[in-house]
């Protein structure tokens, strides 16, 4: 019996030692699969179901853009049991002839989209139809309450609500972002541009008198705060609606003042003199005798002759910005080194490229002394053989404004942007003076100017009529010219440039001091009713 009982001992530990290590590996298992399991277990984040795209302002405020629900109309083809009676309902409503709605829809099967963005009273009148097989569909997108009023500058957006031209295009990332996680709605950044409306629709307004009167191909407009290099207001005639962008041209939507170059003409001569001031060359002692012509040897022995429209007597710099002299602009010139001349030209930023928030900013030309003939540096100094935009020419005369330093532009409202100076002293105050007065007497009695002068606002001007080159030949057009005049007022203490640009004028006059020059005047008049501006006239007659 005990020999049994201790044989069976080591059998009966052996079965009790398996089962616990059965238990152990068992529970390690399902302790490892238990924990496979939890380590796949996971939460989708949360992602925002809809982007709202940012709101864009003037500077006070006034909404120019704005993202809103509209609806479209479209048909559940299968759902619809008589195409031409819903048509002949619809057509009407949607001012769509019944026959199209019929013969479009019978390209589809299921579903066939009649038209989007609908008007209210469009909407309210479909439904209470309450026709089977016609649906409302609710969607968002952009509208633009200020219509075509700087519609080149703004831009517009697609059926996906993302930019396609100008600020919804260059600023589309921060306007409609992407989705954020942990939100049920992203909403983009909202901008406040520097664009002040009421000043947009001044230039606006006399771009529309322009055009009834001298029907230009063209009108290029912009106005800048010469303090602070802000872009006010900025106009590109003709114009366009973007809330309806598809009924326009690639060519109408281009913003011009900032995309397109041409030969200033006469308005470069405030430039052309403040960089001759600088370099301190030509002999500015004896005025310059103006007998309506000017001839002089070029290097290679060939005589060129510039002309004036008149005989201007005897001229000295203020009076060469007074009566426009080619002459007298054209002989300094000539004294005068072509390096330094070129250098504080370029000094200007009539070459430059500014960083502006918009797509498209050309840089200016102006070839290199090396490139030039004989004749450059004179025709050059009365605007011909240099291209530039709006843009440059308005920014350049912020050197003028500014005792000498040139701004950069901007047109996104920052404090970081406000006085931004791109270089300082690029000419010197005594120099932004001296132009500044010639500039005064074109504007006064006798001056090509006159017609900018308002009656108790001192104003600085410069007309220009320049030719046109046809890209196709090179050559000027006859009979093509782009009129043009650039003033800063107040002039003793200017808070405001202006330029406008129109090319081709047809009727009884092409000069700039008829066409340009008189809308500037009356924009000032207008700014002066808004107290934008003080009048020393209206400030005797409220005492």
């Amino acid at each position: 019996m005990v020999s049994r009982e201790k044989s069976r001992f080591p059998l009966l530990l052996l079965v009790i030692t398996t089962i616990i290590l059965l238990i152990i590996v068992f529970r390690t298992i399902f302790s490892m699969l238990r924990a496979s399991g939890e380590a796949k277990k996971y939460t989708n984040p949360v992602v925002a179901s809809r982007v709202v795209r940012g709101t864009i302002y003037d500077t006070d405020g006034r909404i120019i853009a704005i993202e809103r629900p509209f609806y479209s109309c479209a048909l559940l083809l299968k759902e619809v049991k008589d195409i031409a009676e819903v048509a002949a309902k619809l057509g009407p409503i949607l001012a769509l002839p019944p026959e199209e709605i019929v013969r479009e829809s019978s390209q589809y099967n299921t579903y066939y989209l009649i038209k989007k963005r609908l008007k209210d009273g469009e909407v309210d009148q479909i439904r209470a139809l309450k026709l089977k097989g016609v649906t409302l569909e609710k969607q968002y997108g952009r509208f633009y309450p200020q219509h075509y009023h700087a519609s080149q500058v703004i831009g517009f957006t697609n059926s996906e609500n993302e930019g396609l031209e100008g600020i919804e295009l260059s600023l589309n990332d921060l306007l409609l972002p992407l989705p954020r996680l942990n939100e049920k709605i992203t909403y983009g950044e909202d901008l406040y541009l520097t664009l002040d409306m009421s000043l947009q629709y001044l230039l606006d307004e006399q771009a529309v008198l322009i055009d009834r009167v001298h029907n230009p191909d063209e009108i290029s407009a912009i106005i800048m705060d010469a303090k602070t290099g802000a872009i006010l207001a900025m106009t590109n005639f003709p114009w366009y609606d973007p809330n309806e962008f598809t009924h326009s041209t690639p060519q109408v939507r281009q913003n011009r003042v900032i995309t397109a170059q041409f030969e200033p003409g006469s308005v470069f001569k405030i430039f052309s003199l403040a960089a001759l001031l600088e370099s301190n060359q030509a002999d500015f002692s004896e005025p310059f005798f103006c007998d309506g012509s000017y001839t002089y040897t070029t290097g290679s022995g060939q005589q060129v002759t510039v002309n004036c429209t008149e005989p201007h007597g005897y001229v000295d710099p203020q009076g060469m910005l007074k009566y426009s002299c080619n002459g007298a602009v054209a002989h300094w010139a000539l004294q005068s080194d072509s390096n330094s001349f070129y250098d504080h030209l370029v000094d200007l930023g009539l070459t430059t490229k500014w960083p502006l928030e918009l797509p498209g900013v050309a840089k200016g030309t102006l070839k290199g002394v090396d490139s030039w003939s004989g004749r450059s540096k004179a025709t050059i100094a009365f605007g011909q053989e240099v291209a530039v935009s709006a843009l440059q020419l308005a920014t350049a005369a912020t050197a003028l404004t500014n005792d000498g330093d040139l701004l950069t532009p901007y047109i996104v409202k920052d404090d970081r942007h406000q006085r931004n100076v791109a270089q300082k002293g690029v000419i010197s105050s005594a120099t932004a003076q001296e132009v500044l007065k010639g500039m005064v007497q074109a504007s006064e009695a006798g001056g090509t100017a006159v017609r900018s002068a308002v009656n108790g606002v001192k104003v600085a001007s410069k007309t220009g009529t320049a030719q046109i080159i046809n890209p196709q030949s090179g050559r000027y057009d006859e009979g093509a010219f782009l009129a043009s005049t650039l003033s800063i007022f107040p002039a003793d203490d200017p808070a405001y440039i202006i330029f406008i640009g129109v090319k081709n004028p047809k009727g009884a006059t092409i000069w700039g001091a008829n066409i340009a020059a008189p809308a500037i005047a009356s924009i000032i008049n207008s700014m002066v009713s808004q107290g934008k501006i003080i009048s020393t006239v209206s400030e005797k007659v409220s005492l």
